[in-house]
């Protein structure tokens, strides 16, 4: 006979000082209801199920929710997946968490939009929580139903999380969701020429241009967005990753890694061949994706792409100077 199951460890460190000890009993058997009848189960990513809402639980004691809340959090899927009676919840649990998670039932087997519009706001924070983990780990999931779920995002759940004030979670489903929608030629030029920048400021120059290309509608105004903001990012690049005045000197290695590194550049921007044999395969790698989705797509692609490498390249070997 196997023993209660190993809580995590935000439940083994007592979880936090506002709790009073009965409440996080409550949040510990609560643990163990959802972890018995999520038992065999797994998500797509081949996790054991009971993964998931431990994550939504997780989430919903950063934002400072209420033991109730947390609760309803772990036994958030345990009606609508393990086939548990409501009375079971209850009698264990109270109502006041049997209402959240019958509340929650019903979200997942409503229609989204008319649903929402009715719920308590504390079922409402749960189904964000819910989404914004499922979310995090969309990958498994075939394209098909990465879109969906991510245009239902957009369109009905980062709304709900900013009108909670829920803000910081709103942004990161938006930005979650756009990463996982086709888009058009402009914006994967974007999250090509983002790749450029160092890797911590990747993502928030990528959000912030995505949005400025979502107020625009016109497909050349579009191009034009990302032509020029292309065409500006190995300045931006270079700008990014120069220490600040007054900043103390890299250390030596580092120092003899980045002069390396710019000689090998110089090598590769000397000759075209050089230059354009990885970039024409890049480009075809871009004009594929696009054809995925419309031939008009790549044939864009293959218009507008091109000068930017070509102004990219330019502009490096102006800045780098004549080669070593």
């Amino acid at each position: 006979m196997t023993g209660p199951p190993t809580p995590p460890p935000w439940l083994r460190a007592g979880l936090t000082a506002r709790f009073t000890s009965g409440e996080r009993d409550r949040i510990r058997r609560a643990h163990e209801f959802a972890a018995r009848r999520h038992a065999g189960q797994v998500r797509k990513s081949g996790d054991p199920y009971i993964t998931h809402p431990v994550a939504v639980a997780e989430i919903a004691l950063d934002a400072g929710l209420d033991c109730d809340v947390v609760c309803a959090a772990l036994l958030h899927d345990v009606i609508e997946d393990t086939g548990c009676e409501a009375g079971l919840i209850r009698a264990e649990f109270g109502d006041e968490v049997t209402a959240l998670v019958e509340g929650m039932t019903a979200l997942e087997r409503g229609p989204e939009q008319a649903v929402l519009d009715v719920a308590d706001d504390r079922v409402l924070a749960l189904k964000v929580f819910d989404r914004l983990h499922n979310m995090r780990t969309l990958q498994p999931l075939d394209q098909a139903r990465r879109e969906l779920k991510s245009r239902q995002t957009l369109a009905v759940v980062a709304p709900v999380a900013a009108r909670l004030g829920l803000r910081a979670v709103a942004a990161e489903l938006e930005s979650i969701a756009r990463r996982n929608l086709p888009g058009d030629t402009a914006c994967r030029v974007l999250a090509l020429g983002s790749l450029l920048l160092p890797r911590a400021h990747r993502d928030t120059h990528l959000d912030e241009w995505l949005g400025e290309l979502d107020v625009l509608r016109d497909r050349r105004a579009r191009a034009r967005f990302a032509f020029g903001l292309v065409r500006a990012l190995p300045a931006l690049s270079l700008t990014l990753r120069r220490p600040p005045s007054g900043a103390t000197p890299a250390p030596l290695p580092i120092a003899q890694l980045r002069a390396t590194g710019r000689r090998v550049l110089c090598w590769i921007l000397r000759s075209e061949l050089r230059t354009w044999t990885p970039l024409t395969l890049l480009l075809a790698w871009v004009v594929l994706a696009a054809a995925r989705n419309s031939p008009a797509d790549a044939v864009v692609t293959l218009i507008t792409v091109p000068p930017v490498l070509h102004a990219g390249v330019r502009s490096l070997r102006a800045r780098l100077g004549p080669p070593p």
